[in-house]
Formats: C-alpha cells, structure tokens, sequence
C-alpha cells in the first residue's frame, strides 16, 4: 500500500509539472487568467430542477496593486542599461516591463479588459446551464466588496445577465455594511499567520527550491556588476509577479515573460514557493494551528442562512457575491473542497497530495451552490457545488455523487463551524 501511494504521489507531482509545461501561465497562481470549465455537468437525478444559486467570486483580472511592483524591477533594469550592463535578453524584458508599467499608469489594482469579459463569460454560461433560476422576474440580489475591481466585476456580471433576461429583478450593493462577511478582517487569526516555526520552516523550502540564478543572471552581460549591485533573489520575485500578471493584460498574446526568462523545470520551483505560501497564509497548515480557513466563518454563515431562506420561496433567484481570492481560498479549505481542508506538514509533498493554488484561485474564480428540487413541496433539497465551474467533491457521504443532501452538508457545515471557539 506504501508502494501503490509512492507511485500515486509521484504520478500526481510529475503530473503538474507536465501542466505548467503545458501552460506557463499556470505558474502565475493567483493571476492565472481565468481559463473557464473543463468538464461537462451531470444531469439531476430524479427530475431534480435547480431553482436557487448561491455564489461567491473573485474580481476578475486586474492590474498589480502596488507602484513598486512595477517601479523596482524597472528602476532596476534601467539603471544596468545605463551602464551598458544589460543583454539583449535584458533589454527586450526591460521594454516589456516598460509597456506593463505605462499600461497600469493611474490603474493600479483595478480591473483589466480581460476581467470583465471574464465576468460576462462567467454569468453567461450560468444563465445558459440553469435557466430555471432565471427565468422570468426572479430576484438576483448582488453583493460586492467596497474595492472598485470588484464592484465592476460585479457590474459586467449583472448587465450581462440583464441583456440575457431584462425581466430579472436585480439589486446591488457594495458597503462596510456587508464587509463582517464579504472580506472579514479576522487581526487575531492575522496575528497567528507567520508564527516563527512557519517562517522557519517555509524558508528552509524556499531555500531548496530556489531557481533564481540563471535567469536573472541572462538579464545581464557582467555577472561582476549583476553580483555586486544586484539583489538577485528580490529581482526574481519582482519578475515573477511581472510576468505572471501578463496574461491579464492587453500583452497577453503578444509576449510571455514566463517563456522568456525560465526554463519549466525553473517555473516549477518558483511556482512551488507561491504554493506553499498560500497554503500556510489560507489553508489548514498545522505550522500555524490550522485555523486560517476559518476567516471566512462569517461569509459561511451567511450562505447558510440565506439558503434556508430562499428554500422557501418558490423561485428564488441567486445571491451572487464578488470578492477576492483571500476569501475564495480559505472558503474552499473550510468546507473542504476537492480535498483542500488536508492537514500537509511536509510542503514537499504539499503539491503531490493535490494541494495545487491554481486550481482554486484564478483571476474571477467563483464558487457555486447549485440547489435542485422537484417542486417547492420536494423536502430532498440537492446541491452541487461547482469551483470554476466544475463539479466538485465535499467530504460528506452521499448516494447521489456529484450530487449532495443540503440538509447532510448544512449539518457538515454547522458541525464544522462549531468547532471554532473565537
């Protein structure tokens, strides 16, 4: 058995290093341009209809938050070419890193073109698969957070579904009102984030993963200079988020950086460090206790009682809400999503055991409760639960796979919920 889990594990890891061969733009974890669903769905059984959606998302693409993200590693080119230190490879970057960062001028954090097609995909293809919850003039009630790329992501999904049926009932709002749920900001479980046992021990990973070297040092044409004057370890992380922002960008067909500065073997081990990184920061990690995902208790909360609202009406709606991936990540670790609730303590084996960030956070990646019955006296309420659109597992039993009890997952979720002691 130890044998047949070897061969698992490492099919599984050789299997994610053929993917981001496959597509580069995977390693740019959460800036991964939202690539939309790969499977098909699987019919209701009984003659289930859905009738209610309950939904989170995050902003679609968007731009860097921070002008440093842009200003350092340009500062920094910039300079060596001055000097004449730079290599054609390091020129032809310096000029793309130059149109990125003219291109986000006075546009720092918002949403690109990209992301609200993404969003307008998103609310198409529901509209398409469950035309039941919005036919006639059912009610859509929409949430955002108070952040600007999330009210427009918001606003593009709305008037697409509004084009598709102007008989919709649509309200929507984005206030502090609604942020105890929407974007908790939790300082205790923030405090108990990086204790100094995670930090040593993600560290220690970086440290072994490292692949920085040589494809900062093809940016230069004297290695003497880049050595002396050149903080090779930040450039690399700087370049990193660069190139992986690319792909949400007017640029995204017209260059990758990730294909011009390293190898495949080069982006695994960088993408391996963003993964630990946000396993520690929003999983179950037991280096820092194990209670990050309850972040989002509040938002949990919330889509239970809403749905046991709902329940009683006849026809519905949806509630969609729009966010971020700091809350779409830890609500997929605490409902325990596809497997992302396991407990990992060797990061080496974090990504074999299929804890893999890109799965679950693209930019305008979206949680969907889809809830199906026969009629509104039909007391069997069904679920499934789509992430990025795909049938996904919850561990609970069930005699209906893909297919869910919501009484047996609202169960799952308040027995979960009450082993939180705030």
């Amino acid at each position: 058995m130890a044998f047949i889990a070897a061969i698992s594990t490492n099919n599984l890891a050789q299997s994610i290093r053929e993917e981001l061969t496959a597509d580069f733009d995977k390693a740019g974890s959460n800036y991964y341009a939202y690539p939309g669903p790969t499977e098909k769905l699987t019919p209701a059984p009984g003659g289930k209809k859905p009738f209610y959606i309950s939904h989170y998302g995050r902003h679609g693409s968007r731009y860097l938050i921070h002008n440093r993200e842009y200003d350092y590693p340009y500062a920094t080119l910039q300079m060596a070419d001055r000097l004449g230190k730079l290599s054609e490879k390091g020129k032809m970057v310096l000029e793309h890193v130059r149109l990125l960062r003219e291109e986000a001028q006075g546009r720092l954090g918002e949403l690109t073109p990209i992301g609200a097609q993404q969003h307008q995909g998103i609310a198409k293809r529901m509209f398409e698969r469950f035309p039941e919850v919005f036919k006639g003039n059912v009610c859509i009630d929409a949430k955002s957070t108070v952040v600007i790329r999330c009210i427009i992501s918001m606003d593009n999904a709305l008037r697409q579904l509004s084009a598709l049926n102007p008989k919709l009932h649509i309200t929507s709002d984005a206030s502090e009102h609604d942020m105890y749920y929407m974007n908790l900001q939790d300082k205790t479980l923030y405090k108990m984030k990086w204790p100094k046992e995670a930090l040593s021990v993600y560290n220690a990973y970086c440290k072994k993963h490292a692949r920085h070297e040589r494809p900062m040092m093809r940016l230069f044409n004297d290695s003497v200079y880049a050595w002396k004057n050149i903080n090779l370890t930040r450039l690399n992380l700087a370049m990193f988020k660069l190139a992986s922002s690319v792909q949400g960008t007017k640029y995204h067909d017209k260059f990758s950086m990730f294909k011009d500065l390293y190898t495949a073997d080069e982006l695994y081990h960088n993408w391996l460090q963003v993964n630990a990184y946000w396993n520690i920061s929003y999983g179950s990690s037991p280096h820092n206790g194990g209670t990050q995902p309850f972040s989002q208790r509040n938002l949990l909360k919330k889509i239970i009682q809403e749905a046991d609202s709902c329940i009683n009406i006849e026809h519905p709606g949806a509630n969609l809400r729009f966010g971020h991936e700091t809350m779409v990540l830890p609500l997929t670790c605490l409902l325990g999503i596809n497997g992302f609730d396991q407990q990992v303590s060797d990061l080496e084996t974090l990504a074999e055991r299929g804890w893999v960030n890109y799965k679950v956070f693209p930019m305008a990646a979206n949680l969907q409760i889809v809830f199906y019955r026969k009629n509104i006296n039909d007391d069997d309420v069904l679920i499934k639960l789509l992430i990025n659109e795909n049938e996904a597992t919850l561990p609970i039993k069930t005699d209906c796979a893909p297919y869910y009890h919501w009484k047996d997952v609202r169960n799952y979720c308040l027995e979960k919920l009450a082993t939180y002691k705030e």
